[in-house]
């Protein structure tokens, strides 16, 4: 468990959308991996299968703003038109249902680096139709057993094989690849189309490149290969998970938004700090097949920036962040506890009462308290019927720059 998460992958992925511009970095790491979910287990409401691969799913899109540079210059494809000249190779629907190559019998596995090259390259053609450069065989002892490492790269992507030395079998893998509009099934374009305006997406789509991300024995509980795949444009992006769909984020245009949505979010951010600019940057809709959620950023870009996340039917709030109000320094003491945990407790339930009363209309005073993680800075209640946790974030100075409500579930 990493001691810095604290909400669930859902929101990050409808605030990050298709436009992140933070890179991955290991001072980024920990904050990624800190708005993730606060225990890894309770609050992943939409995506619960994700919980196992948090890590490794904010690694994928934090590097995202590096694809759509490098795709910038790669041509675009616009759908929603007449559709006309689409070709396409790589089809990630049909490659989530590979599996891993099965163990040679006993006795007939080439263990020699040029046969573990082989298998590397067997496993990366299926996952990613295509191969990169090799970078070398790495043999290495994990625990008892005797495990080289294959590695290929190409640029900013890789794919990396683990096998066991002793049987041939493959006991992990880790690989991405980007692919140019003109390189993706045109079947998996129309189909992510037609989940995209199910979703209620109504203009054109102009599609500027497909990620995947493949991995294999990365997490004890994973059983069978894992695929996640972003098909991104200049107005979002559309997320497979294992080869089904499970989201689609859009832009959307403030005509489109009413006067009463955004005086919401001006309130709702205004809980956390009076002083703060109004300035709305962006609005985005996040659809899932169990979740419909706007995502309000307000400043003057997204780093930085104050996001607030609400319901799209009922226009409810689910959470608040300000990123001006969180503090890195909180985490920077070789003692985190000395910095976060040193506090009253009871004027931390009353702050966090004074916001969450307000914000999500109930009264946190008759909330049971839940736990606070340690070194973490986040405090949860849970409802009187046990259906709701509320779950708040905050600094050195005692001053909450996050809020949530979300949904329980069963430990």
């Amino acid at each position: 468990m990493d001691k810095r998460e604290r909400e669930p992958q859902w929101y990050e992925l409808a605030r990050k959308g298709p436009f992140p511009e933070m890179k991955f970095t290991d001072k980024a790491a920990g904050r990624v991996a800190r708005r993730i979910g606060m225990d890894g287990s309770s609050l992943n409401q939409v995506l619960p299968s994700g919980q196992r691969r948090r890590v490794i799913r904010m690694w994928m899109l934090s590097t995202a703003v590096v694809l759509l540079l490098l795709l910038l210059g790669a041509g675009a494809l616009v759908l929603g038109g007449d559709g006309v000249g689409r070709s396409g190779e790589f089809n990630p629907l049909e490659v989530s249902g590979a599996g891993i190559i099965e163990p040679p019998k006993a006795g007939q596995a080439d263990l020699s680096d040029a046969g573990l090259k082989r298998t590397a390259v067997q496993l990366m053609q299926e996952q990613l139709g295509k191969r990169y450069p090799n970078a070398g065989v790495e043999r290495q002892k994990e625990g008892e057993d005797d495990i080289a490492t294959v590695l290929f790269e190409e640029g900013d992507y890789s794919a990396r094989v683990w096998i066991n030395t002793t049987t041939g079998k493959v006991i992990r893998l880790v690989m991405d690849g980007i692919y140019k509009p003109e390189n993706i099934d045109s079947e998996f374009i129309d189909e992510a189309m037609d989940q995209l305006r199910n979703a209620g997406y109504k203009g054109e789509f102009t599609v500027t490149g497909l990620k995947h991300f493949a991995h294999y024995g990365t997490n004890d509980d994973e059983q069978d290969l894992q695929t996640d795949d972003l098909l991104m444009g200049n107005e979002g992006q559309i997320d497979y998970e294992n080869g089904a769909y499970r989201s689609s984020t859009f832009r959307m245009d403030e005509d489109n938004v009413s006067v009463e949505v955004k005086q919401a979010g001006l309130k709702a951010i205004k809980l956390l700090r009076e002083q703060g600019t109004e300035h709305l940057y962006s609005i985005k809709r996040t659809v899932s097949p169990t979740r419909d959620v706007l995502v309000l950023t307000y400043g003057e870009s997204e780093r930085m920036a104050t996001t607030v996340i609400m319901d799209y039917a009922t226009q409810g709030i689910i959470q608040v962040e300000d990123n001006m109000l969180f503090d890195e320094n909180s985490f920077n003491s070789a003692d985190p506890n000395t910095n976060l945990l040193n506090m009253d407790k009871v004027k931390l339930q009353l702050s966090a009462a004074a916001i969450a009363d307000e914000m999500f209309g109930i009264r946190l005073e008759d909330y049971t308290f839940v736990k606070e993680m340690s070194g973490i800075g986040t405090i949860a209640f849970n409802s009187p019927d046990g259906e709701t946790v509320i779950t708040g974030s905050y600094n050195r100075a005692g001053v909450f720059y996050m809020m949530q409500q979300t949904p329980a579930t069963a430990e």
